[in-house]
């Protein structure tokens, strides 16, 4: 009787124990459904009083593989991340922790956002050299004595290379991870700004040859930082590194505005911009080499198939197509560089012609601005990261908001505008009516910043192994959006008798209120491209 009870007891707590180990593993392994915990508890306490000690050591080697079972789900969740720096596999939101994953130790985090500080150093000289032009081009034709239509040859001479590496830059950043494209990229960049002056000497097309370097090197730049940040970065902190690592676009923007006219009348005229400019470039690139290029601590963990990561890279271009979400993020990039371009290049046009503002007064007008998205976008990375580490909203509702905000504001401000320079002749236009205007593209630019937590992170919410790659397709179409507004700005003024509203502010604000709607659909979650292939 003694032996039966022993028995039984044993079979109970044995029981139990496959109990407790089957619900622990169904809460770590999607795989396995909950219900058939509960159902094994049932059979269990209905079985206790007729098992014999065979059926325990049954349920003794059921537990043994449970237990085995559990390590091996550990172990494959613990290598299911992709090679440091090269290409990712997917995360999904069932993987594990973050802290699985990424080093969050503190010097781990230390180390992480010091990258993310250098990539905002990169974009700020991205946009440094390539607004260096816009302010030498003026000395520069009175040197050489262009005519218009070689001053717009130069103007457009770097969006032929930037257009021509978008694609060829995404993969490469994929395959070979974005750190090293970045370093060669700014490093080409920079060395195509650096001989601008010697190539000018030289005739009109060595200077033409070194604008598309300098293109060709900025092409690479926002899809080899994506790669870097999709796989440095924990999603939990990827709005806030994103807004801040592509917040020196603005800075580098408002920057060179600001700097290179002074460095032109003090610092020996036209050519000292392109060898400063080119010479910081050369000097990050050296702080890059050292500090984080070789330095793999802060990505996702290694694969435990080396195999996988030497495979060569198979684009899922069809997947890609039939994806909606795909589709919106290319929407909304070609409305915003129509939308940034376009008014990058007529705002100091539309200030002197339509608001009766001299030259001069209108290159610092065109400034502020500029300055308002830089005060927002350090507004906007805290508060979308405080946003969702604190799961106050979805990823989604990040997303979408971000993009309602940037498009749906500038929309409104942007007609209003419109409605303003119609009703307003530039004879009548008013110190009053100038405020009213650059206020309201102030507000317009200031919004606009929401970009960063919106369609800049929305690559990397959708694939971290295909993020470069699919930044290099969206970016092709927004390359081809800077040409046609600029093209179509002009041709619109000439069509329509040099109204303003019509030429630049109303298109811009169709094609923001179609994005809005547009990206509607959006959806944060991961895909599979490659399953989906």
């Amino acid at each position: 009787m003694n032996d039966i009870m022993m028995t039984t007891t044993t079979t109970t707590t044995t029981a139990r124990a496959t109990t407790t180990t089957r619900a622990t593993t169904t809460r770590r392994n999607t795989g396995v459904v909950r219900r058939g915990a509960r159902a094994g508890a049932v059979r269990a306490t209905a079985t206790t009083t007729t098992m014999t000690m065979p059926s325990a050591m049954a349920i003794r080697r059921r537990v043994s593989r449970s237990s085995a079972g559990f390590e091996t789900t550990e172990k494959t969740r613990s290598s299911a991340v992709a090679r440091a720096g090269g290409g990712a596999v997917e995360i999904n939101p069932n993987d594990p922790p973050e802290e699985e994953v990424f080093d969050m130790s503190e010097g781990g985090q230390k180390k992480r956002w010091g990258m993310v500080f250098a990539l905002f150093v990169a974009f700020v000289l991205c946009n440094l050299d390539k607004v260096n032009m816009s302010v030498a081009i003026v000395p520069m034709a009175e040197s050489f004595g262009w005519t218009a239509t070689q001053k717009g040859l130069v103007a457009s001479a770097f969006f032929w290379g930037y257009s021509f590496t978008q694609i060829p830059g995404g993969w490469l950043a994929s395959k070979y991870g974005g750190k090293a494209v970045l370093f060669w990229g700014v490093m080409l960049w920079s060395f195509g700004t650096l001989i601008a002056p010697w190539c000018a000497a030289l005739g009109m097309p060595a200077l033409l040859a070194s604008r598309f370097l300098v293109g060709l090197g900025e092409g690479v730049a926002p899809s080899a930082a994506t790669g870097v940040l999709a796989k440095g970065v924990p999603p939990s902190q990827r709005s806030k590194a994103v807004t801040t690592a592509f917040g020196g676009l603005d800075v580098g923007s408002l920057t060179g505005l600001l700097i290179a006219p002074p460095i032109i009348f003090h610092l020996g005229g036209w050519p000292a911009v392109f060898y400063l400019f080119g010479a910081l470039g050369f000097i990050w690139g050296a702080w890059w080499f050292v500090s984080y290029m070789r330095d793999n601590s802060t990505d996702m963990k290694e694969a435990a198939s080396a195999a996988d990561a030497k495979k060569g890279l198979s684009i899922p271009w069809g997947a890609f197509v039939r994806n909606p979400q795909f589709w919106a993020l290319t929407v909304a990039h070609f409305t915003w560089n129509y939308f940034s371009y376009g008014l990058l290049a007529w705002l100091p046009s539309f200030l002197a012609g339509a608001m009766g503002v001299t030259l001069s007064k209108s290159s610092f007008l065109s400034i502020l601005p500029y300055l308002s998205t830089v005060v927002m976008t350090a507004i906007i990375a805290p508060l979308a990261g405080e946003l969702e580490a604190k799961k106050k909203l979805t990823r989604t509702q990040i997303r979408k908001g971000s993009q309602t905000l940037c498009f749906g504001v500038g929309a409104i401000t942007l007609t209003a505008i419109g409605f303003i320079v119609n009703a307003t002749p530039v004879e009548a236009v008013t110190n009053q009516t100038i405020a009213l205007v650059v206020g309201l593209l102030s507000v317009t630019f200031g919004f606009a910043a929401f970009i960063r937590t919106g369609l800049f992170c929305g690559h990397q919410d959708l694939s971290p192994k295909y993020a470069s790659i699919m930044l290099g397709v969206t970016n092709t179409a927004a390359a081809i959006a800077s040409t046609l507004s600029t093209f179509f700005t002009g041709l619109f003024l000439s069509q329509t008798g040099g109204n303003w509203a019509y030429s630049l502010f109303f298109p811009i604000a169709a094609l923001q209120a179609v994005s809005v709607f547009v990206f509607m659909i959006w959806k944060s979650d991961p895909v599979d491209f490659d399953a989906a292939n």
